[in-house]
């Protein structure tokens, strides 16, 4: 059954908890790392081959979806450097059903490090960032029914986004 997506939003602000986990912002290099996360995380099913996933990536990176905001797309890595949980940020989404805000074009964890609040973790450093670089919302898309994720924003006191009707 095909579910429709939410739109999301949320004042920026410093993080008020201290963070547990160290991320770094994401390279070039992270391509087909994040692309193997990206598949654990959401399956081939939904993300396709590593080929697709790191076309992805890739094209995340060169600003294909919107412009590319490298510093605040932040990734966690194991103890053995391999990426567990990684977001990946745009200035803006090129869509014109979403606002003009900086948008948290994916976030994602390995399953084998889901529950740690690695993802909560992931969002409140993209908001400390965007913050600090003077950006004062974000925004995020999420499949309707994904009551995890709806969890994991409402505690970061994202609301429903509801365009303004410019028409009347």
């Amino acid at each position: 059954m095909m579910t429709g997506t939410i739109t999301l939003i949320a004042r920026t602000e410093l993080t008020p908890r201290e963070l547990t986990a160290t991320s770094r912002s994401v390279t070039d290099e992270d391509t087909a790392a994040l692309a193997r996360l990206l598949r654990e995380a959401y399956g081939s099913g939904t993300v396709g081959t590593q080929g697709d996933a790191e076309t992805t990536v890739r094209d995340a990176f060169r600003g294909e979806f919107g412009p590319f905001l490298q510093e605040q797309s932040q990734v966690i890595e194991d103890e053995d450097g391999n990426p567990v949980a990684a977001a990946i940020v745009l200035e803006r989404r090129d869509d014109p059903h979403l606002p003009d805000v900086p948008y948290l074009f994916e976030l994602f964890t390995a399953s084998s490090h889901r529950r740690r609040g690695l993802a909560e973790q992931l969002v409140r450093q993209v908001m400390t960032s965007l913050h600090e670089n003077g950006y004062h919302e974000v925004c995020v898309r999420i499949p309707e029914d994904n009551s995890a994720a709806l969890a994991l924003y409402l505690t970061l006191d994202f609301n429903r986004w509801i365009p303004e009707q410019d028409e009347l």
